[in-house]
This record gives structure tokens, C-alpha cells and sequence, in this order.
């Protein structure tokens, strides 16, 4: 029952003396005659000398002389227990040696070799834990406790023994992974290896079972089963305190589970419900001890659950997630399948995560990676196998390119909400010690998306943050920056940057070095990036001479064939564009993609015609697609089908659309024709601006709502699927009828929905699956029923519709708003803003990052960022009360719109505020509103206008303001240079005339108070005018 190599140590080292020795011998076995019972036909060598030994002739001879070798030995022996290092060394060996010589025994005596043999055995035991017993558990490598002998239990404690367990303890090595890998080999499986494995062979089955279903719907029951596993690791663990070699068993078959989730979940091609799968179970291994063992109650462990007990945590190294898992996880949560609709309000916050207060929350996608990265750089809750000692641990390698993924994900964002976290993960990176520092790429990201987002400030401040941290821009940076300046619309900027970068850094204007700009060598991109600049500008002059540059350098490209294309068709100058094909239309397909490489520019030309209204040129630059043979593709039709419909060309669009759907296949992809359905649609129901009435030579709308409807039915006959945006395009259409079809309208969304089963990838089952596919409960086509119910006064289920959305955006809260004014809810209306459009609200959603909807009965509140339309609905109702009350209120309106939210007014807002304002004359225009009217005059100056349409505001303003009792404009600068403004005089303008002031004006004061009436040409006084009078400046003024 004990380690009989303990035995031979005690009873060889402990007796005092041979009588002792017979006593023993005498009840029971000899240690040396078990040990060294062999064959007597068996010679032998001796292992010390070397020479033979005949075991029959000397076997008691070593069992009469043990006894006696071990009273005369007790010097090295004692040695030997309190260093086993020395007792097996070289010089203990000699030691013995000298020992044997003196005594004299002969070489043919078996007590000196068995002696020494029995002695190597004891200090092999105790040392090593070896034992010739066949039991697996004394196999172990690993030392083991000498156990309690029987025949010691009735006399006190000696020091041998206090020696023996002091050894043992002070050679039990720590938990380094040799050893863990030493015990993972040595100790016995765990009892619930069997019921762990049957539970992996399910969750194998599950996995398969899962991604051969293609709907993208995942089912809770993998997470069931590793919650199972977890359940009955924590009721063993509670019930068995198994030792930690065994635990570490158990610990790695559970994560070989794991492992099987994350590696499916995480894999390509991404989708969003896998990928909510696989942060679960990284939470669910990670944080175990913040889950509760619910399974008695109802099967599956929970969070925070009543009378239960927490999940026990794994046995280290496997309470924590490998390197590898991690980066698949950032690689999933940064891709493009998984952040490719951020502009929708249901993929922003879509992945569930944890609070630290255990709370379930709902977060984007690029915030859990950014997360993940800052795991990777504190080293937590990464597995690792290196050595626990300080001295010897170093930090974890991060690569560059995690870094980016992050930053890149959330640059790719429409909207800037999330440039702030951006910022974030730079200053991450950039205050890391063991980071790589930051490059060119990272600041290439960055200034995409201000470009992107035309925040010239930004783009300004990031190019000199890279100059302060010694970045060398490259060519590719370069690029990226000369494309922020045109997207902002400065070209002139990317012009001096591009002179900079190719002038030895040297500025035009300056001449001197400017020291960030270093020699670059503009290829391709470089050159058309400034083309796009000069064709957004209409600068088809500038952009034609820069092309001979371009070619002299023999970089033309079909990208420079479209972008100068596209200036032509700006410029409307249709005949260069036509000759800019004529010379470098692509004579070979690119093998990159199947369509011809100047399709955009051909495209481009014949919706410009169209929308010049040169149909027939539209009609015959299709022709000569098909001579150069530069086939048309789905976007060519769309352009030629919106334009024959909205020119009321009925038949001809259907017969365009018919041939359309007939095309075979190409290059095995069938033509996406969905969109040009809508445009039909679109361009069918565009000019309905009076709708029923009949006009000559065209349909009435309820005319076109029938050939509409004919067109879906057809699309459905084609199985070509209408979409979210041919529903929403009927749907409004329906509700312009007169009366408005509303009920027919949502009959159809209905039907439409059965029949298209469209259902989006959702994880949980508590969101609506078809939120995003055809549904009353879409956002755009809840949106066009509010409008429909808005304009048929039906005010109840357009709130209705509303509520039906589970995260409404700001258009549809817009049209809700209309409608309440075109109800003349007023007061509803202002209390649907002060509800939905609080900024405290919308910036404590900010912080909190709450789900977008609830996964219960009742949804959340959600808060929306107004926009200036939504200030423009207000605004325009309460002007149109023409109460001083209301005037007061928009004034109000108007200035928390620009300093609360930073909102900035457009052209639509500032006509409508003017308008409002000096449609009733200078009678009783009053200081207040004297400043309100001339500061939406200075904001419009901004804005972008037509040729002489702000100057017609300014002349119509500054008429009232100096006909109006106050003078409040004196004090104003711009009100006060307003007035003195002089325009010169039509009829000195039409003659070809000089002014000479003689102190006596034929046309009397000028314009300096005129107000343009009838026509163009006639000013005059308004009150003047109002009287019949003629101005004549007689020296004083009579009001």
C-alpha cells in the first residue's frame, strides 16, 4: 500500500543497529531480497567496478552484511539526505569506494555493490518520486510526498523524517509550462472527460447544422451547450476539488470547445450574427465568474441569476483567450461585410457586450475592436506560455496594421459621431512605449475621412500633427491629401500642395523649404485627383491643358478619360466630351472587371444629355456605344429609362426595359435591373406636380399610379425583387392621389412583404427580423406612409407609423413633424422636439452607447439629432402665423439651431425666413426684427447662389430695412454698408452712361432705398410707390 522504494530508504537509514535490523527482517520481507531477488543463472556487473557477480553465491552473504555497511556508513548517507545533489555526484562515488577498500571486503562479496545499489535506489525515490510499483499514479515524474509508514506511526517525529517531507516540499516545481505540459501528460483524466466530449461531438453537429441553414439565423443552442460545459466543470469542481494537474485536464477540453466556436464564428465570409456569436463566447470563457449556474432552474446559465451560483473560471493558462483568437476577432469587427451600412441606425450599435456592472449593452462594431486592441497592448486576458519570472516577461509584439484596421473601421463611417474615437486609437498607438509608431498609412485613413466629410479644419490640423511627429509623407499620402483639398473644394490648396511635393518641397509663393514636403514622384492618381478637382469646378479649360501634361508623361489612363469627361458634360460642353472619347476610348477590356473601362464616361455623356433635355443625342450616344463596342450596363439603363420617363416617353421606357431584362448573363452575373425599375417609377411620378388634372398629351397621376402598379407586377412576373425604395417610391405616390390612398398603400406594403420573405441577419430573436427589408416597420417606408397620412390630415396613424419604427432617423421624425403642422398641431409638434431632439439626451445616448432598440415589450427612448430641415418645418410654421409671438419663437429657433447644435442654415431656410419677413412691407418692422432679418441675410452669404440671386436678396432687404420707423440698422456694420451700398443705375447701365453727381439726381435718391417692383428695370421708392409719388431729394426726408 506504500512506495516500497520508501520503504527501503527508511528501514536501510533509520535502524540503529543489526539486531534492530533481525527484528524487522523477521516480520516481514528484507528490502533487499525484494529488491534484488533475481535469477541465480543471471550473472551480473557490478556498477561500480564492473566485474560479474554470481547472485547465488552471495545472496545471504549481502543480506547478513547490509546491516553492519550501514552502521559503519552513517557519515556520507546523512550527507547524502541533506544534499541529493552531492550523494549522486562523482565525489560520493569515490567516497564509497574508499569506504569499500577499507573494510576489506572481497571482490566476490555481494554486500559492497547491493549496498551501494540500494543506496542509489533510496536517493533515486526520494528525489525523483520513482517506485517499481506499476500503479500510473507512481509513474509520475513529478516528485512525490513520502507517505506515513505504519511501523512509524507509534514513535515520535526523528529528523530524518522532517528532513525527508522538508525535501519534498522544497522540490515541488512552480506552475511553469513544462511542468503543465508534465502534467497534462501524466495526470489521470478527469471523470467528466466523457460527458465533456459527448458535449463537444453535439456542438460539432450544431455548428454544421447552423451554417448549413444559409439564412444567416443562429439559434442559442451552441451557446447552450458551452454554458452546459461550463455548468458541469463549475458542479464537479464544487463536489470533487479535484488537484490542479487534473483541473488543467478538464480546463483544456472545455477550450478546445471554445476554440471550435471562435474559429467558426470569426471565419470569412463575415456575417454579423456569427460574429455576435463569437464575442459571446470570448465573454463567456473571459468572464465566466460573472455568469450564474441557472440550470437547475431552467436549463441554461444566465447573467446575475437569483439563488444561483457563479461559473467557476477555467484553470489557468485557459481563463484566458489566445493571441490568434483575438486578432481574428479584430479582423472580423473591422471588415467591410460587418461595417458596411453604418449609415443605418440598426448595424451602429449591433454587437452585445457586458457593462462592468453586468448590464447587457449594445455597442458598434468598430468600439468592441477598439476594445480588443487595447487587450493586445495591456496584455490582458491574452494566454501565454512565457515564463512567469519579471525579470524574463516582455511586453506582447503589436503589429502596425491592428492599429489601422481600427482606425480605418471607423473612419468608413458616413457620419463623423465616431471621429472621436479615431482620434482615440492614434493617441493609443502614439503613447504605447512597445507600439509601432505612427506612419504615413494612419494619417492617410484619417484624412480620407475628413475629406470625405469636407472638414478642411481637420485636414489642415492632421497634416501638421504629422509634421510635429517627424512623419515623411509618401506618395500615397500625398494623394490622400490632395483629395481631402478637392473634396473641401479647395483646389487652389492642392494645387500649391502638389507644386510643394514636386518643387523639391520648396512653396511657390514663399520660396522657401517648407520642410514637410518631400521630392515625390506623381504617378496616375496624383494627376487625376487634381482633373477631379477641375471638373467639379467646371474648369474644363484648366483641365485640358493640365491633360497634355499628363499625357506628355505618358500616365493616361481611363480614369483620366472619364474624370475629363465628366468636366466636359459639368461645363456642358457636349462636343469636347464626345471628341475626348473619339481619341481615348480603351481599345481592350480591363481583365480586372467585365465592364469596358470608359463605361462611366459614355455614361456620363448620355445622362447629361438627358438631362439637358437632348434626348435624341442621349439616344444616339447609345449607338455609338455599341460601334465602339462599349456595351451598356446596368447603371446605362437606369440613366436612359429615368430620362424617357421623366420626358412622359412611356412606351419607350417599357420597351428599353423590356429589352433590358431580356440580356443574357455576363460573365455569369446577371444584370441587377431593380434599380432601373426605379428609376422608372421615379422619373413616371416626377413632374405629377398638379395631380389630377388632365393635360394634353399626358397621363393624369392616377393614370400613372395604374402603369406603376403594372411595372411591379411585372418585376414580380420577372422575379425581379423590388427593394426597399420601389415599396417607399409607390407608397408616396399612392399617398399624392387625391384623395390620398393610404389604406391601398398599406395593403400593398403587406403583401409585399409575404411574398418577398425578406428577412435580415439578426442574432436575436427579440429584433425584428424584416426591420431592414420590406415591412411597415422600414424606416423609409414608414417614412412615406407618415407623408401620405400627413397630407390626408390623418395625423393619428401617421404617430402610429412612427411608433412602428424601432430606430427612427431624422427624415422620418422630419415628416412626422410636417405632418403635424400640415395638421396644425403646432403645440404636438414642439413637443415632439423638446422629446426627441434634447441635446442632454442625445448626449447622454452618446456616452452610454444603449442599444437602438429594446429586446423587450417597450422601446427605448431614442433621441434624434435634428437637422436643418427638421429646423426649417418649425421655423417656416410659425411664420407663417404672423404673430409677433411667433416671430419671436423662430428667432429663437434659429439661434439654437447655430449655436446649440452647430447647425448651419441652407439656401431653403434662409428664402424661407426672408420671405416671411418682408412680405408684409416695412410697416411695423421692428427693431428685433430688423436683427433677425439681417442676420440670416449675412449667414446666406455664405452659401452657395446662383449668378445675381443673393444680390436680388440684398436690393429687396435693404428696401424695407430704410423704410422701416427704426434705425437700429445704423449700429450694424453690415446693415449700415447694406444701405450705402451704390448699384449702378439700370438706365446708365442699358445707355452705356457715366454718373456724375450734381447734387440734383433725375431718378431721385437712387437705389439706396429702392425696391425692384414690376420689373427688372424699374426702382422705386417703396412708400413713394405706395403713394404715387416721384422722389425728389429736396434736402430733408419726410418720414
Amino acid at each position: 500500500d506504500y512506495d516500497v522504494g520508501s520503504k527501503m530508504m527508511m528501514t536501510t537509514m533509520m535502524v540503529p543497529s543489526a539486531e534492530r535490523i533481525s527484528e524487522d527482517s523477521g516480520n516481514m520481507h528484507s528490502p533487499m531480497q525484494h529488491s534484488f531477488h533475481c535469477d541465480a543463472s543471471q550473472p551480473a556487473q557490478d556498477p561500480i567496478t564492473g566485474h560479474n557477480i554470481d547472485y547465488a553465491s552471495c545472496k545471504m552473504e549481502s543480506n547478513m552484511q547490509a546491516p553492519m555497511m550501514c552502521r559503519r556508513r552513517p557519515g556520507w548517507v546523512t550527507a547524502g539526505l541533506n544534499n541529493v545533489d552531492c550523494a549522486v555526484s562523482i565525489k560520493d562515488k569515490s567516497r564509497a569506494l574508499r569506504c569499500r577498500s577499507l573494510h576489506g571486503h572481497n571482490r566476490n562479496s555481494m554486500a559492497r555493490p547491493l549496498l551501494f545499489l540500494m543506496t542509489c535506489c533510496s536517493i533515486f525515490s526520494v528525489t525523483f518520486g520513482w517506485s517499481p510499483s506499476s500503479s500510473s499514479l507512481q509513474q509520475q515524474l513529478l516528485p512525490m510526498k513520502p507517505p506515513s509508514l505504519p511501523f512509524l506511526n507509534s514513535r515520535p517525529t526523528t529528523r530524518l523524517e522532517v528532513s525527508s517531507a522538508q525535501l519534498w516540499a522544497s522540490n515541488q516545481p512552480s506552475q511553469s509550462p513544462a511542468s503543465l505540459s508534465t502534467e497534462k501528460a501524466t495526470s489521470p483524466e478527469p471523470p467528466i472527460t466523457g460527458e465533456l466530449n459527448q458535449q463537444i461531438d453535439l456542438l460539432i453537429q450544431c455548428l454544421q447544422d447552423e451554417k448549413s441553414n444559409g439564412n444567416g439565423i443562429i439559434s442559442t443552442q451552441p451557446m447552450d451547450i458551452l454554458k452546459g460545459m461550463m455548468s458541469i466543470y463549475t458542479n464537479w469542481i464544487s463536489i470533487d476539488r479535484p488537484s490542479p494537474h487534473v483541473k488543467f485536464k478538464g480546463s483544456a477540453t472545455i477550450d478546445k470547445a471554445f476554440r471550435l466556436v471562435t474559429n467558426e464564428a470569426f471565419s470569412t465570409p463575415y456575417q454579423l450574427s456569427w460574429v455576435n456569436l463569437g464575442v459571446e463566447t470570448l465573454q463567456l470563457q473571459l468572464h465566466s465568474s460573472r455568469f450564474c449556474d441557472d440550470s437547475n432552474a431552467n436549463g441554461n446559465p444566465s447573467i446575475n441569476g437569483k439563488n444561483s451560483i457563479r461559473l467557476r473560471t477555467l484553470q489557468g493558462p485557459y481563463n484566458a483567450i489566445p493571441k490568434g483568437t483575438w486578432l481574428k476577432a479584430l479582423r472580423a469587427l473591422t471588415s467591410t461585410d460587418i461595417n458596411s451600412s453604418q449609415s443605418s441606425p440598426y448595424t451602429s450599435r449591433s454587437i452585445k457586450t457586458l457593462s462592468p456592472k453586468d448590464e447587457v449593452q449594445w455597442i458598434a462594431p468598430p468600439t468592441a475592436a477598439f476594445r480588443i486592441l487595447q487587450r493586445l497592448v495591456d496584455d490582458r486576458g491574452i494566454r501565454t506560455w512565457a515564463s512567469r519570472n519579471k525579470k524574463q516577461s516582455k511586453q506582447q509584439s503589436l503589429d502596425e496594421r491592428d492599429f489601422n484596421m481600427v482606425l480605418h473601421a471607423y473612419a468608413s463611417y458616413p457620419q463623423n459621431d465616431f471621429i472621436h474615437a479615431a482620434h482615440r486609437v492614434m493617441a493609443l498607438q502614439e503613447r504605447t512605449a512597445h507600439a509601432p509608431p505612427l506612419s504615413p498609412v494612419a494619417y492617410s485613413i484619417l484624412l480620407k475621412a475628413y475629406g470625405r466629410w469636407k472638414d478642411i479644419k481637420n485636414v489642415e490640423m492632421s497634416i501638421l500633427h504629422a509634421q510635429r511627429n517627424g512623419v515623411v509623407p509618401d506618395i500615397i499620402m500625398a494623394n490622400t491629401v490632395l483629395d481631402a483639398y478637392v473634396n473641401c473644394g479647395m483646389l487652389d490648396k492642392a494645387q500649391e500642395a502638389f507644386r510643394s511635393m514636386t518643387n523639391n518641397g520648396k512653396s511657390e509663393s514663399t520660396g522657401e523649404v517648407e520642410g514637410f514636403w518631400p521630392l515625390l514622384q506623381p504617378n496616375a492618381r496624383t494627376y487625376n485627383t487634381l482633373l477631379k478637382g477641375m471638373a467639379e469646378e467646371g474648369d474644363i479649360r484648366g483641365a485640358m491643358k493640365f491633360s497634355k501634361v499628363v499625357q506628355k508623361k505618358q500616365l493616361w489612363d481611363e480614369i483620366t478619360t472619364n474624370t475629363l469627361v465628366k468636366a466636359a458634360v459639368t461645363a456642358n460642353e457636349f462636343y469636347m466630351a464626345e471628341t475626348i472619347l473619339s481619341n481615348h476610348t480603351a481599345s481592350e477590356r480591363s481583365q480586372r472587371r467585365p465592364d469596358h473601362p470608359n463605361i462611366e464616361a459614355y455614361t456620363e455623356l448620355l445622362d447629361g444629355y438627358a438631362k439637358d433635355g437632348q434626348l435624341e443625342n442621349a439616344l444616339r450616344i447609345m449607338q455609338l456605344m455599341q460601334k465602339r463596342g462599349v456595351t451598356p450596363n446596368e447603371y446605362t439603363y437606369t440613366c436612359m429609362v429615368r430620362a424617357l420617363a421623366s420626358n412622359n416617353k412611356v412606351r419607350q421606357a417599357r420597351k428599353m426595359l423590356n429589352y433590358a431584362a431580356s440580356l443574357p448573363p455576363k460573365n455569369e452575373r446577371r444584370m441587377e435591373l431593380t434599380p432601373t425599375y426605379n428609376a422608372f417609377i421615379s422619373g413616371l411620378l416626377s413632374d405629377s406636380k398638379n395631380y389630377n388634372v388632365d393635360i394634353s398629351g399626358q397621363s393624369s397621376h392616377a393614370a400613372k399610379i395604374v402603369e406603376v402598379l403594372s411595372v411591379l407586377q411585372e418585376m414580380q412576373d420577372l422575379t425581379i425583387r423590388p427593394n426597399v425604395v420601389t415599396v417607399a417610391l409607390v407608397v408616396d405616390g399612392l399617398g399624392k392621389c387625391s384623395p390620398p390612398r393610404c389604406k391601398e398603400a398599406t395593403e400593398l406594403v403587406k403583401h409585399l412583404e409575404n411574398n418577398s420573405r425578406a428577412r435580415q441577419n439578426s442574432y436575436f430573436q427579440g429584433v425584428r427580423e424584416n426591420a431592414k427589408g420590406i415591412s411597415l416597420s422600414n424606416a423609409k417606408i414608414a417614412t412615406a406612409l407618415i407623408r401620405a397620412y400627413g397630407r390626408a390630415n390623418d395625423l393619428g396613424s401617421a404617430m402610429h407609423s412612427f411608433k412602428r419604427i424601432p430606430a427612427p432617423d431624422v427624415v422620418a421624425f422630419n415628416a412626422l413633424l410636417d405632418a403635424c403642422c400640415q395638421c396644425e398641431e403646432l403645440k404636438l409638434a414642439f413637443d415632439m422636439f423638446k422629446t426627441h431632439a434634447s441635446l442632454e439626451q442625445w448626449n447622454k445616448q452618446e456616452t452610454t452607447v444603449n442599444a437602438p432598440w429594446n429586446l423587450g415589450d417597450e422601446k427605448e427612448l431614442i433621441s434624434i439629432k435634428p437637422d436643418v430641415v427638421t429646423y426649417t418645418t418649425l421655423i417656416s410654421a410659425l411664420l407663417q402665423l404672423k404673430s409677433r409671438a411667433a416671430t419671436k419663437r423662430a428667432n429663437s429657433l434659429y439661434s439654437e439651431m447655430k449655436k446649440k447644435w452647430w447647425i448651419s442654415p441652407d439656401t431653403i431656410l434662409v428664402d424661407t425666413i426672408l420671405t416671411a419677413m418682408i412680405s408684409g412691407g416695412p410697416i411695423g418692422f421692428e427693431e428685433d426684427d430688423v436683427k433677425f432679418t439681417m442676420t440670416v441675410l449675412r449667414d446666406g452669404k455664405s452659401l452657395e447662389w446662383e449668378n445675381g440671386q443673393y444680390e436680388k436678396r440684398k436690393r429687396a432687404v435693404r428696401g424695407i430695412i430704410v423704410g422701416c420707423s427704426s434705425e437700429v440698422w445704423k449700429n450694424d456694420e453690415f446693415a449700415s454698408g447694406l444701405v450705402r451700398e451704390q448699384t449702378e443705375d439700370p438706365l446708365f447701365t442699358k445707355k452705356g452712361w457715366n454718373k456724375i453727381d450734381s447734387g440734383f439726381q433725375l431718378w431721385g435718391r437712387g437705389d439706396d432705398a429702392m425696391q425692384q417692383t414690376d420689373g427688372e428695370n424699374s426702382s422705386v421708392d417703396s412708400f413713394l410707390a405706395s403713394k404715387g409719388w416721384n422722389d425728389i431729394d429736396s434736402g430733408f426726408r419726410l418720414l
